[in-house]
């Protein structure tokens, strides 16, 4: 007996927060992710084009409903309580989710069509993106796709927003950081040591990274794993990490400055292929102990997967296997 009225309490507790969830009004939820992300009631209320005492109104609606405090007074503004962060959180995937409805909604109207935000590291844009979308755009014509090329850290914070639908290219171990996003390798990248085809270097036998401490080393900001190779490499040989004279975001100065004088970086070789082919670039003959990076992409976890995401995703893993069997 008493087995059977344990289950019906918590049947009863199951009715009750279901009838709790009907009961919920998304733009009161998207309405307190506003106050959250945005500071403030007032500052909210300006971006939504809409009265502080109606947004108000809003929230204090949404607490009844879920009889809970959500947002508290600190001095002239207010502050999420604890109840209030966890829901804000949870409407930032309810947000994401309405965006992707309402495109897939858009890809069913026009089946061939479709549109993609793609996010992109160097190596995903020299080795992934390109033939990925060829494809895509043979099998489904009528697909729009918006690249970009932004820093590791925001695309994967877009990402995680909705802004972005994937990132491709290197991968970091994001969940530690992000855990709401997953990753998928398809397959691992080795990094060289890149200098101008001329560069006196390149003539010398048994070359070492010892040998390269006093060179003049060039590196794209925020590429911490090249950087943690490269000094792994320093110290397997007995010598200190080499010390980065020039960072840059841009991979187009970290190109002009290889071409322009006695420079080196380490980065995947694809990102200069065909600088190297015509010889103006050259890769040191080095021997890396762990020299080799994940590549693959990111996905929001949970997320909608519309019929472009899944050709796109297919494609992928197709570009990848054909990388292993190379």
């Amino acid at each position: 007996m008493l087995n059977l009225i344990s289950f019906y309490d918590k049947f009863i507790t199951i009715m009750h927060d279901l009838s709790n969830v009907r009961n919920l009004n998304v733009r009161q939820i998207l309405d307190l992710l506003a106050v959250v992300d945005h500071g403030g009631v007032t500052a909210a209320a300006r971006v939504l084009n809409v009265s502080q005492p109606a947004l108000t109104r809003s929230v204090r609606q949404l607490e009844e409903t879920l009889d809970v405090k959500l947002l508290a007074r600190a001095g002239r503004g207010v502050l999420p309580t604890r109840f209030g962060r966890s829901l804000a959180q949870h409407a930032r995937t309810i947000e994401a989710e309405l965006r992707h409805a309402i495109r897939d909604i858009a890809d069913l109207r026009l089946a061939e069509g479709g549109h993609l935000a793609v996010g992109a590291s160097p190596i995903g844009m020299a080795t992934l993106v390109g033939p990925s979308i060829a494809r895509l755009r043979m099998a489904r014509p009528g697909l729009t796709v918006d690249v970009r090329n932004d820093a590791s850290e925001a695309q994967l914070n877009a990402l995680e927003r909705g802004e972005l639908d994937i990132v491709i290219g290197a991968l970091f171990g994001a969940t530690s950081d992000h855990e709401h996003l997953v990753e998928e390798v398809l397959f691992q990248n080795s990094l060289s040591v890149i200098v101008r085809g001329d560069h006196p270097l390149t003539q010398q036998e048994n070359l070492s990274f010892a040998d390269l401490a006093l060179e003049t080393w060039v590196i794209a900001r925020g590429s911490a794993t090249i950087r943690q190779l490269v000094a792994n490499e320093f110290r397997f040989e007995g010598a200190e990490p080499p010390k980065f004279a020039v960072e840059t975001d841009s991979m187009l100065c970290v190109k002009g400055l290889l071409l322009s004088g006695d420079f080196m970086c380490a980065n995947p070789p694809e990102l200069f292929a065909t600088e190297i082919e015509l010889g103006v670039l050259s890769e040191l003959k080095l021997r890396w102990h762990s020299g080799s990076r994940a590549i693959g992409f990111t996905l929001r976890e949970n997320g909608t997967i519309t019929p472009a995401m899944a050709s796109l995703i297919e494609v992928l893993r197709d570009l990848g296997r054909e990388r292993l069997s190379a």
